[in-house]
Parts: C-alpha cells; sequence; structure tokens
C-alpha cells in the first residue's frame, strides 16, 4: 500500500500538467457583451496593479504546452500533426493573508499552424478569494462547477469525457461562486451558455450550474460530489467542424448554435486505493426534452514511479442516439516530456479500431 506522501505527488503531478478543455472554437470578435466581459476583468487588473505596492504583492505565471500526437484508424489512412498548443498568463496578487486576486488568461490553437487551425481565447477570468478560501468570486470565461471538473480535466489526455453531451460545453462566460468548507466544498456559477464562443444572440441562452463535494477523513483518499444544471446552452462545444456526418451521434456543424434546454444532475467520485487511482462520473435527465443519460469512469495504476497504466471508458445515450468509447494505454514521464499510447475502441462510426502516439510537452515558470 502507498502511503498518504505517494498520494499527495501523484496529485503535484496531476495539478502540473495543464488541465484544459479539449475542444476550441473560433474566437468571434466584435461581440459587445463578450467585450463588456474583458473589458471588466482588464479594469480589475488595472485597478490592483496600480494600487500600494506595500499593501499587495504579485507573482506571474507563464505556462506553455503542446501536444503533437500521431494516429492509425481502421478505414484510413496514417495521420500525425501538432494536435494542440496553449499558452496561459497567471497574475497573483497576496497579502498578509494569503492570496487576494487572481487574473488569468489562456490561449489555445488547435490542429498546427496552418490556415485550418482553431484558436481560442479559452479562459479569461478575474478571481478574488475570500479569507482561508472560505467564499471566491469568479468573473470571466472559466471551467464550470460540475462533477470532476473543478479538479480534473482530460483534456491533454487521450480520452474524452462526456461534458459536451451532458452540458454542451466545459468552460463557460459569467460569474461563479465557490470555496472551501471545512471537509466541504462548494461551486455555483450562472453563464451565457455559449461556452468559449461569444455570438450574438446571447438573449436564447443562459445555465445555471452547481456542485457541492465532500472529503470527508484526514488522508483524503476519497472525494463524492452531486451536481446540477438548469436552463440552456449551446447544442455542443465540439461543433466546431464542416465536413459531413462521419457516423459520430453527437457530430454538428460549425455554425449549429441553436440552444437546447438541459436539466441534468450528476454524481462524481475520486478515491485514492494504493497504486490506483479512479475517477467516475454519472449523469442523467434530460436534453432538448430527451432523456439523458451519460458515464464516465478513469483509473490509472502506477506500475513504476513514471510509468502508469491508464484505462477509461466514456458512454453515454441522448433518447436513441448511443456513443461508447473504451480506452486502454501507457503514460511514461520521461525527462523532457510525456510520452503516451493509447488503443481506443469506438462504438459507432467507421473508425473503430484506434491507435494513437502522444508526445506531450509542459513548461512553467513563476517569477
Amino acid at each position: 500500500m502507498k502511503t498518504a506522501a505517494y498520494r499527495s505527488n501523484r496529485r503535484a503531478e496531476e495539478s502540473s500538467i495543464c488541465r484544459l478543455p479539449d475542444q476550441g472554437t473560433v474566437l468571434r470578435p466584435g461581440r459587445k457583451r463578450g467585450r463588456l466581459l474583458y473589458a471588466i476583468v482588464v479594469a480589475i487588473a488595472l485597478m490592483c496593479a496600480t494600487g500600494p505596492a506595500a499593501e499587495c504583492r504579485a507573482s506571474w505565471n507563464l505556462s506553455l504546452d503542446a501536444d503533437a500526437r500521431g494516429r492509425v484508424a481502421s478505414g484510413s489512412e496514417p495521420d500525425a500533426t501538432l494536435n494542440l498548443f496553449g499558452a496561459s498568463l497567471r497574475k497573483t496578487f497576496a497579502d498578509a493573508k494569503g492570496d487576494r486576486l487572481v487574473l488569468f488568461a489562456l490561449f489555445e490553437s488547435e490542429e498546427g499552424f496552418d490556415e485550418s487551425r482553431d484558436e481560442s481565447l479559452h479562459e479569461i477570468y478575474a478571481q478574488y478569494k475570500g479569507p482561508m478560501g472560505a467564499w471566491n468570486i469568479t468573473l470571466g470565461r472559466f471551467g464550470l462547477p460540475w462533477g470532476l471538473l473543478p479538479n480534473f480535466s482530460a483534456s491533454r489526455l487521450l480520452y474524452d469525457m462526456p461534458h459536451d453531451r451532458v452540458l454542451g460545453m466545459d468552460v463557460d462566460s459569467g460569474i461563479k461562486l465557490s470555496g472551501v468548507q471545512g471537509i466541504f466544498d462548494y461551486g455555483l456559477s450562472y453563464t451565457r451558455g455559449y461556452g468559449p464562443r461569444n455570438t450574438v444572440d446571447a438573449g436564447s441562452h443562459g445555465i445555471a450550474t452547481g456542485r457541492i463535494g465532500i472529503t470527508p477523513g484526514e488522508t483524503e483518499e476519497l472525494s463524492l460530489g452531486l451536481s446540477g444544471a438548469l436552463g440552456r446552452s449551446i447544442n455542443a462545444h465540439g461543433a466546431d467542424h464542416d465536413e459531413p456526418d462521419h457516423g459520430d451521434p453527437d457530430h454538428r456543424r460549425r455554425d449549429d448554435d441553436r440552444a437546447l434546454q438541459r436539466a441534468v444532475v450528476g454524481l462524481d467520485s475520486t478515491l485514492y486505493l494504493g497504486r490506483w487511482l479512479i475517477r467516475s462520473e454519472v449523469s442523467g435527465g434530460q436534453v432538448d426534452k430527451r432523456g439523458m443519460r451519460a458515464f464516465f469512469a478513469g483509473a490509472d495504476y502506477a506500475l513504476r514511479s513514471n510509468l502508469d497504466l491508464n484505462l477509461a471508458v466514456n458512454l453515454s445515450r441522448v433518447d436513441s442516439e448511443t456513443m461508447n468509447e473504451w480506452f486502454a494505454g501507457l503514460t511514461c514521464r520521461l525527462p523532457w516530456f510525456i510520452l503516451r499510447g493509447e488503443y481506443r475502441y469506438v462504438g459507432y462510426g467507421d473508425a473503430r479500431n484506434q491507435i494513437t502516439i502522444q508526445l506531450y510537452r509542459f513548461f512553467s515558470y513563476t517569477w
């Protein structure tokens, strides 16, 4: 059995990897509400930056990461691409009692650097922190308080999670209240419902999302969460391409900005069990007045200090449309990059069997 220190080190390794959403969409400039949101964030930054130096200490963090992949799938030719490049900048203001204000921006460029790439200012927010983390107010574009998302994302991994089908996105623009009270943590947000998009018809969207979690015991080996969401949001964050339908029941075109009514609930859990780290999330409710069910489970087993076995399953069903994906792979942490290999079975479409190799590099500098 591994010690609490071992679990703490595993958490540190996970937090050092940029946990960013999977799909970026084209940033559409000129939208008044989007401009106002960013103007508010910039104004807060300027007010704090010009405050008395004696009362506030500031630090910066710059993070860069790149994800290159090679893929072989049944029924198609092998391909290789720079799947994603990400850059984030964080400025933290602190006083004698700890951090007070965090300013954060994340830029992503997907599918290389040619004319077909997708670029997005994926997150940009200001977060004001209350005493001892009891309450925090976040304004801008941020990760939603739902399920595993507050502490984990598969965006840089080789498997997927079902949040596009459950919520339509995993980041959105609005306001969020969150914090920690003893063994409980909570998050509640009201957002526009467009994910990382800036769309004119914002009046037809808007979704409230919340989660409450509990981490009992001193070792923090188990955490549980209950989530809920009600409102209208985009059809799917993954609607970012214009190709014909390729057999994916969740396939949507880039211009499909329909608002879907959502009323969903979810349960999530994270368990450290010796060499195992097991995460799961189950969701259910109604999407566009149709029944929706989704399930995700992921397990990592530490074979060695720098080598993990990875297993995952991603299942969802909306009315009669079913999606199922199964994953098995290895992660090797080398001195200069992370090497991952995965076999994926997809239960829909033509490319049922897929093998992917990933080279991932993360860099972070604080001053």
